[in-house]
C-alpha cells in the first residue's frame, strides 16, 4: 500500500503502469509521432473526516500530427488499445468533427478523445482508487472523472457518509431509520446531491458566483478567445493549457480542441467546463504552419 501524505502520496506499482501503457499506446496510434505526458496528479477520496483515506492517480498524454484527420487517428488508437488487452467502447459525438471513446482493462479506464481539424489525440487514464488502510468499495465519481462537479458532503459517493447507505439499529434497539434522505426517510443517499455523487446545478451556481464567474452558458457553442503567441505545436499549447487553472483554482478539465487553418498560421482553440465550478474555459493560439 502506498503511504499517503496531504500533498504528494506514493505512486504505487499499478499507477505506474498505468503511465506506461498510455505512453506506449499513444506511441502505437500514431507512428513516428511521440507522445506528450501533460500532466500526472491524484484525486483524494474522502469520508467524513477532512484526511482522505485514499487517491486515485491520473494520466493526461496527448499526441499531435497534421497529416491526416483526428477521426482516422482514433481509430487506430482503440486498435492499439485492443492489442494490449482492453477493452473499447466508441462513443457518438455531439460536436461534428469530434470523436470520443473509452478503454477498459480490469478496474483502470481510459477516457480517448480526438479533435476536429488536423491530427490530435489525448488519452485521460486512471487507476481504481487505492486505499491506504481499510478497504472500501470504489466511489461513483473522484473530482477529475465526474461530469459535473463533485458533491460536497459525500465527496462523489451518493450515499450519506453517517449510515454509509444501510439500515442499523437504533439505541433503543429497535429499527432506526437515519435522516439522511430527507424526513427521516433513510437510510441511504446522500441528501444534498440526491444520490448522484454530483452536485445540483443551483449549488453549481452558487460557487461561480463566489468567484464572480459568469453563468456556465452554453457548452457546446465554441468559444472565440483572443489568440495567443509563443507556441510551436498544438501538442506544446496543450501541454501549456493543462497547467493553468480556473479562477476558482481547480484545473480538472476534459478539453475539447479544433484547429484551423487562418491566413498565414494555424488557429487552435481549446474548450471545457471546469470540474470546480463549471465555468466555461477558453483559450486560443496562433501556431505556425507546417
Amino acid at each position: 500500500m502506498p503511504r499517503t501524505t496531504d500533498e504528494q502520496p506514493t505512486t504505487p506499482g499499478s499507477a505506474l503502469w498505468l503511465k506506461g501503457q498510455l505512453l506506449e499506446i499513444a506511441s502505437a496510434s500514431v507512428p513516428g509521432c511521440g507522445p506528450v505526458l501533460v500532466r500526472e496528479w491524484t484525486d483524494p477520496v474522502r469520508l467524513r473526516d477532512p484526511d482522505p483515506v485514499g487517491h486515485r492517480f491520473l494520466f493526461l498524454v496527448c499526441v499531435s500530427w497534421d497529416d491526416r484527420s483526428s477521426s482516422t487517428g482514433i481509430g487506430d488508437a482503440l486498435n492499439a488499445f485492443t492489442a494490449a488487452g482492453w477493452s473499447t467502447s466508441r462513443r457518438s459525438s455531439e460536436h461534428p468533427g469530434e470523436s470520443g471513446a473509452t478503454a477498459h482493462r480490469e478496474d483502470f479506464e481510459v477516457r480517448v478523445y480526438a479533435g476536429n481539424g488536423p491530427g490530435f489525440l489525448t488519452f485521460t487514464g486512471w487507476t481504481p482508487v487505492v486505499y491506504t488502510g481499510q478497504q472500501w468499495g470504489q466511489p461513483q465519481a473522484t473530482l477529475s472523472t465526474a461530469r459535473g462537479v463533485l458533491c460536497d458532503d459525500c465527496h462523489g459517493w451518493g450515499l450519506c457518509l453517517l449510515c454509509e447507505g444501510r439500515a442499523y439499529t437504533g439505541g433503543s434497539g429497535g429499527y432506526g431509520r437515519c435522516s439522511c434522505a430527507g424526513n427521516n426517510a433513510g437510510p441511504g443517499t446522500c441528501a444534498e446531491c440526491a444520490g448522484r455523487g454530483l452536485l445540483p446545478a443551483e449549488a453549481v451556481a452558487w460557487k461561480r458566483s463566489r468567484y464572480g464567474l459568469p453563468d456556465a452558458g452554453d457548452s457546446h457553442a465554441f468559444p472565440q478567445p483572443p489568440a495567443e503567441d509563443g507556441h510551436v505545436s498544438n501538442a506544446d499549447a496543450f501541454t501549456d493549457v493543462g497547467q493553468r487553472s480556473c479562477a476558482c483554482g481547480e484545473f480538472r478539465c476534459f478539453w475539447r480542441n479544433i484547429l484551423s487553418d487562418a491566413d498565414d498560421h494555424l488557429l487552435s482553440r481549446f474548450a471545457g467546463v471546469c470540474q470546480g465550478c463549471a465555468a466555461q474555459r477558453a483559450y486560443a493560439f496562433r501556431l505556425p504552419l507546417p
